[in-house]
């Protein structure tokens, strides 16, 4: 592939994925204004902040569920390309079931803890994510 096609791919690429994250912010967006306009007449307020964040929390699974499929050029890899798309994996894994998590607690947790058991999950999820990824590129080295 020639250099001028790869740059041509490369802007392509960015502009497919920023393209998609402005839709997403779109809707978080427009989602929070018709939440809002809709308290307290038809829904109470804290079933707009339950639905606000299981609406955050498919957002996380839908990034999450991206991650092992995106390809990174072997130049930008640190690793093995099967160890690099093993952390990936775990990571989509880990942030796919981090944001279920994030929702159901939204969802069906006593209003008083949904917040904090739902942070708690995500949180979780993303350490284990970091912890993962740290020992991948600072752990042992196998023969």
């Amino acid at each position: 592939m020639s250099s001028n096609a790869c740059d041509q791919s490369i802007r392509h690429g960015f502009c497919v994925t920023l393209g998609r994250s402005l839709r997403v912010a779109a809707l978080l967006l427009l989602s929070s204004i018709a939440l809002s306009m809709l308290t307290p007449t038809y829904i109470s307020q804290d079933w707009v902040h339950r639905l606000f964040m299981a609406l955050m929390g498919c957002i996380v699974v839908a990034y999450a569920n991206v991650i092992p499929k995106v390809l990174t050029p072997l130049t930008r890899v640190r690793c093995s390309p099967a160890q690099d798309q093993a952390m990936r994996r775990f990571a989509g894994w880990s942030l796919v079931l981090g944001g279920m998590g994030y929702t159901s607690a939204a969802l069906f947790a006593p209003i008083a803890l949904a917040t904090v058991l739902a942070c708690a999950l995500l949180a979780t999820s993303l350490l284990l994510v970091v912890l993962r990824c740290v020992w991948a590129i600072a752990g042992p080295r196998r023969g």
